[in-house]
């Protein structure tokens, strides 16, 4: 009897603390609405270097190559300079971060970019989101 007690003790506090945890979440975001906007990315220049840390590049091996690639994300307004894709040529590995210089394109301005940073070993293959960047 003390068990069944305990028991219904133990899920009467899981039924009564449960609404109190769901009520605190936040409300749902939408992420296409959340990111529509232009002046949610950093401003940065060409020419200009930013380092960018993730898991793929702090845990990767001596012998790995890092490469960021620039993806065009064209925002509503922006139009397609006619590529997709540019890659970060002026790297440099630090001890868990890659910094890239953004190049120096005309078409590359006022452009809405994603990067994409790619590790690659000799067993292993790895990709991380290193977020979007408005260039100016």
């Amino acid at each position: 009897m003390q068990k069944l007690t305990g028991f219904l003790t133990v899920a009467a506090l899981a039924l009564v603390a449960a609404p109190a945890a769901n009520a605190q979440l936040p409300p749902p975001v939408d992420p296409i609405a959340a990111h529509s906007d232009a002046s949610a990315f950093p401003d940065i220049l060409p020419g200009e270097n930013i380092e960018i840390a993730c898991e793929a590049v702090e845990k990767r091996a001596a012998d790995s190559d890092v490469r960021v690639v620039l993806t065009i994300s064209a925002l509503p307004g922006e139009s397609a300079p006619g590529y997709q894709k540019v890659l970060a040529t002026d790297e440099q590995l630090l001890k868990d971060a890659v910094r890239v210089r953004i190049p120096q394109l005309p078409t590359l301005e006022d452009r809405t970019v994603g990067l994409d940073v790619y590790v690659v070993g000799s067993t292993t293959a790895e990709h991380c989101d290193g977020g979007r960047v408005k260039i100016s």
